[in-house]
């Protein structure tokens, strides 16, 4: 999973990038980089922007951030981005926590990969844009635009709920490991007792993105396809009688790999 999500994020960034070359070349007004609509250089900039995942698994993540920018070149800026994620397991993570609490051939078992989910996060990153053009829209309009790649890092805020350590069954041959009032109804639970984990994480974070400069160039529209990377971590060799008695269980992978949280962000900036 991890290695097609980012084999995923590197072929749309290399496929952004040659399409804004093409268009660089090919529709875009020649003159465009010579009558700059705007020249964000030496400017500070504040943004705004939300992210949707670009593919859910086994967590799904919705993101609020501000940043914080300076454009020491029209070409080169540095920008400190942080915010807060919302995020949740999919309905896939909740059916193989339900149906593993009754499985007799999984008293012995891994934990799964991916399953961190990122909270508050802040990152400090620099920002290369090396292509501006015109692009014509309609006959007296035109959209001045940038091209960026965007790189970085910083802390986040993970937590992790596992799907397969309950601390409390209530029904194991439902699957229920929650206080709902209702066994056949998982709406009616307002706790669940699955075993949860928190930790701060280094985190490293890539973007590909267009800024479209609208209202005289003070204004911008920003949309990006961003990758929030961080180390994953998770144990083998779980004895499932261990946890439900409240005993520590289990190894922690010494290789766990990486987690890769691909989303597709919109957003805008305003240019002092």
């Amino acid at each position: 999973m991890k290695e097609r999500s980012l084999f995923r994020f590197v072929s749309l960034a290399f496929l952004l990038t040659g399409l804004s070359a093409s268009a660089q070349e090919q529709v875009l007004d020649p003159a465009a980089v010579r009558h700059r609509l705007f020249s964000p250089g030496e400017r500070l900039e504040a943004s705004v922007a939300v992210g949707l995942p670009l593919r859910e698994y086994l967590t799904a993540h919705y993101t609020l951030n501000v940043g914080v920018a300076y454009n020491l070149f029209n070409t080169l800026g540095v920008e400190a981005r942080a915010g807060y994620a919302l995020s949740r397991q999919t309905g896939l993570a909740r059916s193989i926590s339900e149906s593993f609490l009754n499985r007799e051939d999984k008293k012995i078992t891994d934990e799964l990969e991916d399953m961190w989910e990122m909270n508050l996060h802040g990152v400090l990153g620099a920002r290369w844009a090396p292509i501006y053009g015109k692009l014509s829209l309609l006959a007296d309009e035109s959209a001045h635009f940038q091209a960026y790649l965007w790189g970085g890092g910083g802390m986040a805020s993970l937590r992790r709920q596992s799907v397969i350590q309950c601390t409390r069954v209530v029904d194991r041959n439902l699957g229920v490991c929650d206080n709902r009032t209702n066994l056949d109804d998982s709406t009616t639970a307002t706790e669940n007792y699955w075993r949860t984990e928190s930790r701060m994480a280094p985190v490293v974070s890539g973007a590909v993105g267009f800024r479209f400069f609208l209202g005289g160039g003070q204004h911008a529209l920003r949309v990006e396809l961003r990758d929030w990377v961080f180390m994953d971590q998770y144990r083998t060799n779980v004895l499932r009688e261990d946890w439900e008695a409240g005993r520590e269980s289990g190894e922690p992978v010494k290789n766990p790999g990486l987690t890769h949280l691909v989303q597709f962000d919109i957003g805008y900036s305003f240019l002092f």
